[in-house]
């Protein structure tokens, strides 16, 4: 009798196993709109707050190595980084924007696994 169960109990678990791993994975993207300062990540990263990310400059930004490293936003009392695509589209942005820092921004995007894939980005006062 407790070998069936035991059988029982080891059949009834690896369906449940097998189930949980053919159902469908849930996307873990969440559309964001973040308001904050633009920047290269190589800086970025180091941003300590509001005051810092706000003297951060286009011309840093746009240094060879710099903008190599990719760009993202300072909001919410933290660094994030954008995608490759996002990086092509801020470069862009930086390189059209008569300002040469304060670079505030409005970015709205899909956040996932810490990396924004930017939809937009906007200058904002």
């Amino acid at each position: 009798m407790l070998k069936k169960l035991f059988l029982f109990g080891c059949l009834a678990l690896f369906s449940v196993a097998s189930f949980a791993q053919d159902a469908p994975k849930k996307s873990t993207a969440k559309k964001v709109v973040l308001k904050g300062y633009l920047s290269d990540v190589r800086c970025g990263e180091g941003l300590e707050n509001v005051k810092t990310a706000a003297l951060h400059t286009k011309e840093c930004c746009l240094m060879d190595d710099c903008a190599a490293s990719g760009y993202g936003v300072y909001a919410n009392k933290k660094f994030i980084k954008f995608d490759a695509a996002g990086s092509e589209k801020a470069k862009a942005f930086l390189t059209s924007t008569k300002k040469e820092k304060d670079l505030k921004v409005v970015v709205k995007g899909e956040l996932k696994d810490g990396i924004l894939a930017v939809a937009s980005i906007e200058e904002t006062k």
